[in-house]
């Protein structure tokens, strides 16, 4: 039995027919024709019932499909690995929160270029659906998130950043003077947030909701310098965290009284094989985050 054969053979499975197999694969029909009669006499099975030009798996097929299936992967996943290995100096892709990027990527990786010059890495922001795909499809090598209940089995998370959410606003509101403030007071204030599938704006509207507000949000899927902007120049609020707000001229922050906190993880392949320099960096998050938790 071939690979060749093999990618034939699952082919025909998953399609239904040698027609559109062949579509697929980009092969003339009887190449796979021939390659599936090859199996059936090699081991002396009937591997399809063919009814109407529809091709449904006979019990044997059935077998061959599971086990072949695995084979492919195997291969598929080795064949990965191999690259891996032998191009060490390709980007790393890294994927960050949209509403918390910026921070994210300065906090944790603005040290690393100076302790390894020769390691390229390249950031990339995303919601949490987002990056789940680029770690399965393996357009990226690791993610920091904060939505991680119901991640696949085959991702390994590792816990790097605790903060809260503060109220912020230009230094010229009202609501600048005050040391706290709660949700209720901010009934009617223009609120102006990230993406609007962001984890972050979801679990800021569960916060709102639970208190039976509706928050007046003006606008979503803003950059971090617009909502800057929006704060400064039209009056209007957002939420960050402590860290990053503390990091924006102008712009105070307010702790909640209701004490929203979130918590962000490192994300990576745990089936994947990771080379040196992804090893270096994931090991580089994981002990500034140790030591930002000694500190703490």
């Amino acid at each position: 039995m071939t690979i060749t054969q093999m990618q034939y053979f699952v082919a025909v499975c998953e399609h239904g027919s040698i027609s559109k197999a062949a579509d697929v694969l980009h092969v003339s029909r009887p190449s796979i024709s021939i390659a599936i009669k090859e199996l059936e006499s090699q081991y002396g099975v009937t591997l399809f019932n063919r009814e109407n030009k529809r091709f449904t798996l006979t019990h044997e097929g059935q077998f061959m499909y599971d086990n072949v299936k695995q084979i492919l992967q195997q291969i598929n996943a080795l064949d990965v690995q191999m690259n891996e290995m032998g191009n060490k100096n390709r980007e790393i892709q890294i994927m960050i929160p949209i509403s918390t990027g910026l921070f994210m990527s300065s906090f944790f990786l603005s040290g690393f270029r100076k302790e390894h010059p020769d390691i390229k890495f390249s950031v990339r922001q995303h919601n949490s659906a987002q990056a789940i795909k680029t770690l399965d499809d393996n357009s990226s090598d690791m993610a920091i998130m904060a939505a991680v209940e119901s991640l696949p089995a085959n991702l390994e998370k590792r816990e790097i950043f605790t903060s809260e959410f503060v109220f912020c606003t230009s230094e010229k509101s009202p609501l600048a003077k005050k040391k706290s403030i709660s949700l209720q007071d901010l009934d009617n204030v223009p609120i102006v947030l990230s993406e609007e599938n962001s984890y972050v704006v979801k679990m800021l509207k569960k916060s709102f909701y639970e208190y039976k507000i509706v928050p007046n949000i003006v606008m979503h899927g803003v950059s971090l310098n617009l909502i800057q902007k929006m704060i400064l120049e039209s009056g209007a609020g957002s939420f960050m965290i402590r860290e990053q707000s503390q990091q924006l001229p102008g712009i105070v922050s307010i702790p909640l009284d209701e004490h929203i906190s979130i918590t962000f993880y490192l994300v990576w392949r745990k089936d994947k094989y990771l080379n040196k320099n992804v090893q270096t960096l994931i090991h580089y998050i994981l002990d500034k985050a140790e030591t930002i938790t000694n500190i703490r």
